[in-house]
């Protein structure tokens, strides 16, 4: 017998996944084609990082935090309302600035930022309310991700509108856009998460002293994302170089206790590979971007000199991340079961180590190749392969979990 709500959320937990996987699918196919769509890179890139990273953090944040404060989920409706504004949003941005209508940019920019902020206000709400244990100061992570991604959109829709008065103006927001949704939004989001998800994807405690970790790493990150968009914007180069190491402190901080577990428990499974990849990725990427700092005569200069980062952040980190946490989690919700985990986690997994494999190399080659050789090319292939398979085994499981047609089990937590 079904309890209340579970049908709704069923459906809701599907409709996200389509989401998530239509975002992905066609953010392949963008990459397929190249240079026979206009904008291509820059299309493909927010496809991944604002529509299908985006789907996936409003809604398994929610999640994450009503099991991590033990409070009430918002209601199915309250959820599905956000999930389709959410989507109509994302899509009218994504086609506003492809299609150079700023009106509509600034529409689904509107509509994006009021769904994030109700969600965010929500969060906070439910922490001020809640019986916090040691890890409820993760939930903040993803509230201080939100408002980045706030700040971030914005940023983003006077870059569509042509707003900046100088080129160097242009390059310094388009730097601090950048960082902001990187780092801040799908960074922190990511950062938080890790603490709960890594150890239950290997299936072992927590180390001690994560609660330790969680605080002093949100506060170091946070602001140190804050100095960075200051000295980005303001073009101080000392300002957004201070920002950056104490970013990368914060981000080491934070790594600690997943290193620990890493060493009790090697990963053994697709997840669990993908996500300690994906964060291996992101570690890098900010390394790199403050040694470039560090070797940029004025703050603009970075903005030619972290190119090659691109396939880092969004394939390696952000695509990987992304994967790995849905190859653990669908399972979970759609399984309906012991059984049922482990019959779609055998989809998710096929020729799994080939795939993983494929996707890093390709990610070592775009960022070691030179641009438009032949490593770059191959690169390329190697990652569309290995993370495109991702697509039809996901929608295989979404389509049974369609005509199976019942309830899922309730996700982790």
């Amino acid at each position: 017998m079904q309890r209340p709500g579970r049908g709704g959320r069923a459906r809701r937990h599907l409709l996200v996944a389509g989401f998530v996987v239509a975002y992905l699918a066609a953010g392949g196919v963008t990459v397929a084609l190249g240079d026979r769509v206009t904008g291509g890179l820059w299309l493909a890139v927010h496809l991944v990082l604002f529509g299908a990273a985006t789907n996936a953090i409003v809604v398994w944040s929610e999640h994450f935090a009503a099991a991590l404060l033990r409070a009430v989920p918002v209601s199915e409706r309250t959820a599905t309302v956000r999930a389709l504004a959410l989507n109509l949003g994302v899509v009218a941005v994504l086609g506003g600035v492809h299609t150079g209508r700023p009106v509509v940019t600034a529409a689904g920019a509107w509509l994006v930022g009021a769904v994030v902020l109700a969600h965010a206000i929500a969060l906070g709400a439910r922490i001020g309310r809640a019986l916090t244990g040691p890890l409820a100061g993760t939930v903040w992570f993803y509230v201080a991700a939100s408002a980045a991604l706030l700040a971030g959109m914005g940023l983003g829709v006077l870059l569509a509108g042509g707003a900046p008065a100088s080129t160097d103006a242009y390059r310094a927001m388009r730097l601090a856009h950048a960082h902001l949704n990187v780092l801040g939004w799908v960074g922190l989001a990511v950062v938080g998460t890790q603490f709960t998800l890594w150890p239950t994807v290997l299936r072992t405690r927590m180390v001690p002293g994560v609660g330790r970790a969680v605080r002093w790493s949100l506060a170091t990150m946070v602001v140190g994302l804050a100095a960075i968009t200051a000295g980005l914007l303001g073009q101080a180069r000392v300002v957004a170089l201070a920002g950056l190491a104490g970013y990368a402190a914060g981000l080491a901080v934070a790594l600690g206790p997943f290193l620990r577990t890493l060493l009790r428990r090697r990963p053994h499974t697709a997840a669990s590979w993908m996500l300690g990849a994906g964060l291996g990725w992101l570690a890098f990427s900010v390394v790199v971007d403050l040694v470039a700092l560090a070797g940029s005569s004025q703050v603009v200069d970075l903005d030619q000199r972290i190119d090659r980062l691109v396939p880092a952040v969004a394939v390696g980190f952000a695509l990987q991340v992304l994967t790995g946490a849905l190859t653990y989690l669908l399972p979970v919700v759609f399984g309906r079961g012991a059984h049922g985990n482990r019959k779609l986690t055998g989809v998710l997994e096929a020729a799994w180590p080939l795939r993983v494999a494929a996707v890093n190399l390709g990610v070592v080659l775009l960022v070691t190749g030179s641009p438009g050789g032949w490593a770059a090319r191959a690169g390329w292939w190697l990652a569309v392969v290995g993370l495109g398979a991702f697509v039809p085994l996901a929608a295989a499981v979404l389509a049974w979990r369609l005509v199976e047609n019942a309830g899922p089990a309730d996700p982790v937590g």
